[in-house]
């Protein structure tokens, strides 16, 4: 390895090195390399006082409220909902249509039909089983009223 690419590869490991993130080997190497780098030693240094500078910044929390507008602007909750209920209207529209094509005209189902029928139905009975379980384990979850 050439020292020109060693010196770069020591000049971007100095961030983690000063985060402690290095493994054992990685941080001696660059020990060795800042006893005699100038420059490297220079560069630690800037980022060190940057670090010491940033960490005495005061950092004031938001009150609750304004979470709280950010929280629901950003929410992930309100797509959720919506993709549920349109899952749950699809698989009603289907089966719906499912049965009036059964009602108008009776026959017997072919395999294509009955592996989509056993899809679907499987799909219906995890998402009953899923439902069930959580409104039973509502009542009793302790983190439900925890505000973030």
């Amino acid at each position: 390895m050439k020292a020109a690419d060693s010196h770069e590869a020591m000049e971007r490991m100095l961030s983690a090195y000063l985060d402690e993130e290095l493994t054992q080997a990685e941080a001696q190497r660059v020990e060795l390399h800042l006893q005699e780098c100038a420059s490297c030693r220079t560069a630690l240094d800037e980022m060190r006082r940057i670090q010491q500078l940033t960490a005495q910044i005061p950092f004031h929390q938001p009150p609750d409220a304004a979470l709280e507008a950010i929280e629901q602007r950003l929410s992930v909750q309100a797509p959720r909902r919506g993709g549920w209920a349109l899952l749950v209207i699809g698989i009603a529209a289907w089966i719906v249509y499912g049965l009036v094509q059964v009602l108008r005209h009776p026959r017997w189902p072919t395999v294509p039909e009955l592996i989509a029928a056993a899809v679907v139905i499987g799909l219906l009975l995890l998402f009953v089983s899923v439902l069930r379980q959580r409104l039973l384990e509502r009542p009793h979850d302790r983190y439900r009223r925890v505000k973030r």
